[in-house]
């Protein structure tokens, strides 16, 4: 009986893998396939300065030119900036000055894979600042109270 019960949960085993190997098989392909090599790695963020951004595109050895696009979020591209394929690293400073508050784009691609990346550009509103230090006396002080003392 002890070995009967052992041959079924072996054959049980042995049915469950062979059910999901290519369920698992499947699986790989297809994150083989969503999985793609980047072939240059980019960084988008804010300069000391207001209303500035910079753009880092480290090509890893690409030797294509790079182009990147500034785009509104209605997708209309505002501006177009093209790297030479020798360059292996582009670091340049955009500035927002001119455009107004709202969602903006970087798009940068080499023609064979594009990134994006989204940030939103916002005017500070005025708000009432009180005074950091408040000066208060407790009674008047008379020249004869000056005197006295």
């Amino acid at each position: 009986m002890k070995t009967l019960l052992t041959s079924a949960k072996a054959l049980f085993i042995g049915a469950s893998l062979f059910v999901v190997s290519p369920m698992m098989a499947q699986s790989n392909r297809q994150a083989t396939a969503y999985y793609q090599e980047k072939t240059f790695e980019i960084g988008v963020f804010p300069a000391a300065a207001p209303s500035k951004m910079w753009v880092h595109v480290d090509k890893k050895g690409l030797n294509r030119p790079v182009r990147v696009e500034l785009l509104n979020q209605r997708g209309q591209v505002l501006s177009t900036e093209w790297y030479s394929k020798k360059q292996p690293v582009v670091c340049t400073r955009f500035d927002l000055s001119a455009v107004g508050d709202g969602i903006y784009t970087f798009r940068i691609t080499d023609g064979q894979q594009t990134q994006e990346r989204t940030f939103k550009l916002a005017t500070p509103g005025f708000e009432e600042q009180l005074p950091k230090r408040l000066i208060t006396m407790s009674e008047p002080v008379t020249i004869s109270d000056r005197v006295a003392n």
